[in-house]
């Protein structure tokens, strides 16, 4: 099977969404009869697994095509040379050594498992880029491939494959059946994905052979989209899918937590509902997104889209910056990180903005996600060595409280393994702001050195408070050394 992401659809979603003001509305403690998590470990407290990754993906380039209409959108063997040609230069020096796929163009494979990926022109029935091929190519320039895929997802051209581990079950058997699954929430409504139905016989080993497969093939970096639809077919307050059920979703998670830790994936969870204060899924993916897509980019949809506005499902807040502040209560060292999707450099109106938007997903001990190709005067944002230096740290910080509504929530703090602290000071209004925090609100006291993370500057010492004057969309960075 052929999948494109339905970008059309989830556009329309977001134009016709509602929302609540209600205060942790993701806190159903109902939604699970039993506690999901009995028997886990999180992914991250995992040998190697305690980071948020620093990438490129192909997300930007596959957008603007489906922006154009010029189907079918592809990333062929000459995309990836000049992505990873441009990765080499301007970014694998700064520790970002992956790329990473996206939904907008074909994926496919014959026995279940996908093993191809874009056409290589721009027709339909053309030959599709191999996998392995870019797998090989990334690995001989010190670069590594990440996908775009699902152990919920098959693929396959050959239905009577059987599925890894079993001797007679057919991968076509995990697929949705109206006689046997009676009890899916909307059954009228059309199949997005050729779901595996995790009540089905085989599933289990299909989702080991999952991670089988792409351990096998080198990719060690993975990212589920749309687990909300899988849950309960709901996107936004629209109804897209016939929604396989929370019990059977839990399921699957559980799965991914065991098999992710087997074969050594790093999991990225993408579009999930985070239901009981995302209980399963904080133990089952090494990061989740917290906000809606990137699109286009701007400062609107980093700060501003329904700003202090929470749902009680997929997207929670519709902004990155409350979607970090929203979910820090789960986030640390040892525990998920934090997800606010791309970032499109070139989509901010000035420095200040660009200095932000990498600024809070540090901060916020989250992955740096690149995609477009940045001029070089934009891709220095991404290079700054000082501030990547919190992503090495495995630093994970957090607001000074967690409030949607007053400025305490723009002021974030952590420590850094060798006992130093960073502050960031940010500024989400129009107008340049006083930003100030006393060393006894983040729990310190003494005598402090101070240094500017993005002036690179030495600025003194410190014995009371930080305060700055902060522009609009800026913030300051600083890091206090004994």
């Amino acid at each position: 099977m052929k999948k494109y992401f339905l970008a059309g659809l989830v556009f329309a979603a977001l134009l016709s969404s509602c929302n609540n003001n209600e205060w942790d509305v993701t806190s159903d403690l109902s939604v699970d009869a039993t506690d999901p998590t009995v028997g886990l470990t999180p992914l991250a407290e995992s040998d190697g697994m305690d980071y948020a990754p620093l990438y490129w993906s192909v997300y930007g380039s596959l957008r603007q095509q489906e922006k154009e209409g010029s189907f079918p959108n592809i990333f062929t063997m000459d995309d990836w040379e000049k992505a990873s040609d441009y990765v080499a230069k301007y970014l694998k020096p700064y520790g970002y050594d992956m790329l990473v796929t996206d939904g907008f163009a074909s994926m496919s494979g014959d026995d279940g498992y996908m093993t191809r990926y874009s056409h290589v022109r721009k027709d339909e029935n053309s030959p599709e880029v191999e996998l392995k091929d870019v797998v090989a190519m990334l690995k001989a320039k010190g670069l590594k491939l990440g996908v775009y895929d699902s152990p919920f997802w098959l693929h396959y051209t050959n239905p009577d494959a059987i599925v890894p581990g079993t001797d007679t079950i057919k991968v076509s058997s995990l697929r949705y059946h109206a006689a046997l699954d009676k009890d899916v929430l909307h059954p009228n409504k059309n199949e997005n994905f050729w779901w595996v139905v995790t009540s089905h016989p085989g599933a289990e080993q299909y989702f080991e052979g999952f991670f089988k497969h792409y351990a096998d093939l080198g990719v060690k970096f993975i990212r589920m989209d749309f687990l909300s639809w899988y849950e309960d077919g709901m996107n936004y307050n629209d109804q897209i899918d016939k929604g396989y059920g929370r019990e059977r979703y839990v399921k699957g998670m559980q799965w991914i937590n065991k098999y992710a830790k087997k074969y050594g994936i790093y999991v990225s969870l993408v579009m999930p509902h985070l239901k009981n204060d995302a209980i399963i899924e904080k133990y089952c993916g090494n990061m989740f997104r917290i906000d809606a897509d990137a699109l286009e980019g701007s400062w609107y949809r980093f700060s501003e889209n329904n700003r202090g506005t929470l749902r009680g499902g997929w997207p929670n807040s519709e902004n990155a910056f409350d979607g970090f502040i929203n979910w820090s209560k789960v986030s640390g060292r040892k525990k998920v990180r934090l997800d606010g999707d791309f970032i499109r450099m070139g989509s901010y109106a000035n420095d200040d903005e660009k200095m932000s938007v990498v600024s809070l997903p540090l901060m916020a001990g989250g992955p740096v996600e690149v995609t477009d190709y940045p001029s070089e005067s934009d891709v220095k944002f991404f290079q700054n060595t000082e501030l990547l230096a919190l992503q090495k740290d495995g630093f994970v910080g957090q607001p000074l409280q967690r409030d949607l509504w007053n400025t305490d929530g723009e002021i974030w703090y952590g420590q850094m393994k060798d006992g130093s602290w960073v502050i960031g000071l940010f500024n989400r209004e129009d107008e340049t702001e006083n930003r100030s925090v006393s060393l006894s609100q983040i729990g310190i006291s003494g005598t402090w050195n101070v240094r500017d993370l993005w002036k690179h500057a030495d600025e003194g010492t410190v014995t009371d408070k930080i305060e700055a004057e902060v522009p609009a969309h800026g913030c300051k960075i600083v890091k206090l050394t004994k």
